[in-house]
Parts: C-alpha cells; sequence; structure tokens
C-alpha cells in the first residue's frame, strides 16, 4: 500500500490540493471499478464527462493534470471535492500512470515465487481428482477443482483458480491471478493474462504502464490455440459465460466480452473494447480501443470496427458499415472498375 506522498519519490510533479497525503491506498483503479481504497487518474475533459455521473461521497484519491483542472468550472471542481477524500495534481496524467503503476505492480507481483513448484510447498489446493500430467508446473498458492486436466507443458502461475471440469492442453500459460470458471478448455499455445500493449511516449522513451489488473473466464469457455488474452491494466478483462474463442485470436487490456460471444480466427480486439453478449466477430475483423458493440451485432470477416453499433447490427468492410451499404458500394466500385477497363 501507498500514500501521495510515498508516491512523491515516483512522481516529483505531485501536488496535493485537498486531503492527507499520508493516506494509504490499495491500488489504483479506473473509472469502471471506482473503489475508495484507490487512486484514479483523470486526464481530460471526456473522461471527466464520462466519470462525473458514477461520482460518489468518499471515494479514494484522484489525480488531476494541471492542464484539466485549470479548464474545469467551479461546479465540477466541487463535484471532486465532495467526491474524493484526497486530490492532487500531476503535469502529465499519462506520464504519473506510467511512473506510478510501477510501485504497485511491484507490491503486487515481485515477491511471487514463479521458480518452486507450489505443490512442493504445500500452498496449492488441488481436488484429488485433478489429473496432472508431469512436466506441468503450477506455482504458489493455486486452487484446482475436481475433475480438471492439466497437460504437460503448462505453466499455472501465482494465484490462479481452475474451475471444476476444465482441461488446459500442452503448453498453455496462465499468468498470475487467471480466474478460469468451470468446463473451460484452453489450447496448446495461449497466453492469458500477459500485460497489454500500454505505453506513453516522454522525452523520447516509451514509459511502460505496468498492469495489475486480473483476467477473469466465466463457465463453458474455449480458446483456441495461439491466442492471448491480456490481463487489465487497472481493472479485469472479462470474458462471459460460454464465449468461443477460435485460433490466433487477440483480446486487448480491459476488454469485456458477454456471453456467448464467438471471435474467428485472427480477430483483433484493442483495449477497453466491449462486446454484448452473443456478438459474432467473422475472420480477421479487427476493432478499435473503446468501442462498443451492442448484443447480437455481426461483424463480416474483415470487417474494421472504428465507431460504436446498437444492438442487432450487421456491419462489415473498412471502415465497418451496414452490411447492404458496404455490399452495394463494393458492387459500385466493380461496375465502375469494369467500366472504365471498358473504355481502355
Amino acid at each position: 500500500m501507498f500514500s501521495l506522498k510515498d508516491l512523491k519519490e515516483y512522481d516529483s510533479t505531485l501536488q496535493i490540493l485537498k486531503g492527507d497525503d499520508s493516506l494509504k491506498f490499495e491500488s489504483i483503479t479506473d473509472s469502471r471499478e471506482l473503489r475508495s481504497d484507490c487512486i484514479l487518474f483523470l486526464k481530460n475533459k471526456k473522461h471527466f464527462l464520462k466519470l462525473k455521473d458514477s461520482l460518489r461521497d468518499s471515494m479514494g484519491a484522484i489525480i488531476v493534470e494541471k492542464k484539466l483542472h485549470e479548464k474545469l468550472d467551479e461546479e465540477e471542481l466541487k463535484l471532486l471535492e465532495k467526491s474524493f477524500k484526497t486530490i492532487a495534481l500531476c503535469d502529465d496524467a499519462s506520464v504519473s500512470m506510467s511512473l506510478l503503476s510501477k510501485p504497485f505492480w511491484d507490491h503486487r507481483f515481485s515477491n511471487l515465487n514463479e521458480v518452486v513448484d507450489g505443490r512442493q510447498m504445500g500452498s496449492d489446493s488441488i481436488h484429488p481428482s485433478a489429473w496432472i500430467a508431469q512436466g506441468a508446473f503450477i506455482a504458489q498458492d493455486v486452487v484446482i477443482g475436481e475433475d480438471v486436466k492439466i497437460h504437460s507443458g503448462v505453466r499455472i502461475l501465482s494465484g490462479c483458480v481452475i474451475g471444476d471440469g476444465c482441461e488446459i492442453l500442452p503448453n498453455a500459460v496462465l499468468y498470475p491471478f487467471t480466474k478460469l470458471g468451470k468446463n473451460c478448455r484452453i489450447h496448446s499455445g495461449t497466453v492469458i493474462g500477459a500485460d497489454g500493449f500500454g505505453y506513453n511516449f516522454h522525452q523520447g522513451k516509451h514509459l511502460k504502464v505496468w498492469h495489475i489488473g486480473d483476467v477473469n473466464i466465466g463457465d463453458d469457455v474455449e480458446i483456441g490455440a495461439n491466442s492471448c488474452v491480456d490481463r487489465g491494466t487497472f481493472s479485469a478483462t472479462n470474458i462471459g459465460n460460454g464465449t468461443k474463442i477460435d485460433n490466433h485470436v487477440q483480446v486487448g487490456h480491459n476488454v469485456q466480452l458477454g456471453c456467448g460471444v464467438i471471435l474467428c480466427g485472427h480477430v483483433a480486439i484493442g483495449g477497453s473494447a466491449v462486446l454484448g453478449d452473443f456478438c459474432v466477430m467473422g475472420g480477421k475483423a479487427a476493432m478499435g480501443d473503446n468501442f462498443t458493440l451492442g448484443k447480437g451485432v455481426q461483424v463480416a470477416g474483415g470487417g474494421m470496427v472504428n465507431c460504436d453499433w446498437p444492438d442487432g447490427s450487421i456491419v462489415g468492410g473498412h471502415p465497418a458499415r451496414p452490411i447492404k451499404e458496404w455490399m452495394k458500394g463494393l458492387a459500385f466500385v466493380r461496375k465502375e472498375s469494369l467500366r472504365k477497363g471498358d473504355k481502355k
């Protein structure tokens, strides 16, 4: 746990406006999981407008970029003062996020023992019916349920929870604090819980954002070979019950997949995207950061989603458009290209 006074060692630009700078905080959070024992960053007005309806009294600490703080009106400033026990300023919220995430990452991960098998240390809880092949590594404080099958070469790192009836096939890797529900199947070469791709450019360097969120996977989920599900930045990446993910799929940090989602091969989903229940993305489709698909949205193979789409939409193309509009556009281009070709 760290106080803002402690964190000044990592970012000298921090200035306390309100509250006790010795008050300890458990972690960093984001607007999706506001908690009273955590620190939140606020960079721009768009973020503030998204945040303000979720605010309540006695939240933890907020670190506001100085440029934004100067732009907030009196009513908005009063809302922050009412909602947060501690308020601080920083020169650049993105840079501060990179600098201050490191001590929290160290606090959570640096002392984990990923060398000695937890079964030797006696720290694991493994059901007697679990089937674990030779050559599998199970780190400390892992919980493995009834009738689980773990194949050779699998690495399950500290603090993971594997629900009843799961099967993890050869050479898959679960990073620390990954949670699988019941009856999941994770195929060979898949990696769950690696850091998301998050960097902030500052003074000629790409500063890493240290990821401290988890990955939570529901029941009856299947993930194909050589796919990746990144851990959340500060709150969890979540995959709903019954979702099926094909081979070579990338699910970015903080992504929220609903129940029964289908992701076909080579799909790529950017960070903090949200897919409602029973969405389908065809092969090689992609989706940018922070966009939302409503329930039952279908994206044709190769489609590139660069905006939100409501429930039941069927889209395709680059950028993705309603499927009939996209197909009419293709027909027009084909017709025009043939017509001009005939003239030559």
